[in-house]
């Protein structure tokens, strides 16, 4: 997951490069964002020229997710500052979500596995993006070589890494199922969103298995 950091985050760089952004904005938008789907879809935005409203809209929408993800990593987090817990927060990736689930499943509590993951994602996202960047003018269109799917990848990765039980399976099969035909429509931005809301109610009819 680290090494996919590096492959999605120079791409990035290079795209927002050439997509006409300045270097502070590029930089700035990795610090203060830090999420590699919106940044991607946020650049495309600016590049159609789009409303700065509908940029936010849109980013606010495709990272709802997280609240999900906050949701299920609050109870860890019970005991700590909320200090500590904005900070966490503040580095909450889908990849940082996925290893400190696996890490508490088994029976771990030590958070700073999370902290150090998360950080580390962090600090490589941002050098990516700073690497691609400065590469960006030199170099043709990154999406040929098929960096683009990284991501696609990275999250069917975590996918496999956390189905445990059939209940997960049926989950990650519905949501991806709901995703694919949304996204077929043309409604991409909503269909991960969609997705991850309406997948898990079937959790609801579906027979639980113990953990494997």
């Amino acid at each position: 997951m680290l090494t996919a950091v590096l492959v999605v985050g120079i791409p990035f760089g290079i795209v927002a490069r050439q997509s006409g952004l300045s270097p502070a904005e590029i930089v700035a938008m990795s610090l203060f964002v830090f999420a590699g789907a919106s940044q991607f879809a946020m650049v495309q935005l600016f590049t159609d020229g789009v409303a700065w409203p509908v940029v936010v809209a849109t980013v606010l929408l495709i990272n709802l997710r997280h609240l999900l993800m906050a949701a299920d990593l609050q109870r860890y987090f019970a005991r700590v500052s909320v200090a500590r817990r904005l900070a966490a927060a503040y580095v909450l990736t889908d990849e940082a979500f996925a290893m400190a689930i696996g890490w508490f499943r088994r029976g771990r509590t030590e958070l700073a596995y999370y902290a150090t993951f998360a950080v580390a994602l962090f600090v490589l996202w941002n050098t990516a993006t700073v690497i691609g960047m400065l590469i960006g003018p030199s170099i043709g269109e990154p999406r040929r070589f098929g960096v683009d799917f990284a991501i696609t990848a990275t999250f069917i990765a975590i996918v496999i890494l956390s189905v445990r039980r059939r209940s997960d399976a049926v989950v990650a099969l519905a949501a991806a199922l709901v995703a694919s035909a949304l996204a077929y429509l043309g409604a991409s931005v909503v269909a991960v969103v969609t997705a991850g809301a309406l997948a898990p109610l079937l959790v609801l009819f579906a027979r639980d298995e113990p953990d494997r």
